[in-house]
């Protein structure tokens, strides 16, 4: 294996381990909600910003690499195709990991999703019965539309 190859089939286990995670995230995700464990669920949360900057970061990295092997046209289902005879059986390999981790995640991050939404929606009715609109918290106040002459400043967009 050459080490152009080596370093594109690496950046495919570090794209795989961060699928992992990020699968496992959801299930913890899940569970912080069934415990009302508000701050379990900040925290998986934030790791998950965090995982969205490093699977950004990854992608870029495989853009990189695609173009500099000649990649950058295929697909990766057809990655293993185009790559020398030697270096197709592992990049098969990889590549079918790698698409199974990532169905995994997105159902995780799928049922994640249905757990959250449906207990925002039950705290939600909670707060209707008690008299509370969910919409707008005590002492919330929305912002003028055009901040004091003296908070105003001269960048301009």
């Amino acid at each position: 294996m050459t080490s152009e190859y080596s370093e594109y089939f690496s950046m495919l286990d570090t794209l795989a381990y961060q699928l992992e995670e990020l699968e496992q995230l959801q299930h913890k995700k899940i569970q912080a909600v069934r415990d009302h464990d508000l701050e379990v669920l900040n925290d998986c949360m934030k790791q998950e910003q965090a995982a969205s900057l490093a699977l950004r970061g990854l992608e870029q990295k495989r853009e990189s690499l695609s173009r500099k092997l000649g990649l950058e046209k295929a697909p990766l289902s057809k990655v293993s195709e185009i790559l020398p005879p030697e270096e197709r059986a592992l990049a098969q390999q990889k590549v079918e990991q790698l698409l199974r981790l990532w169905e995994r995640s997105r159902s995780a991050q799928q049922a994640a999703r249905t757990v959250v939404e449906g207990d925002l929606r039950r705290v939600n009715k909670q707060l209707e019965k008690q008299g509370i609109d969910p919409q707008v918290e005590e002492g919330y106040h929305t912002a003028p539309g055009v901040p004091p002459k003296g908070l105003r400043t001269d960048f301009r967009a």
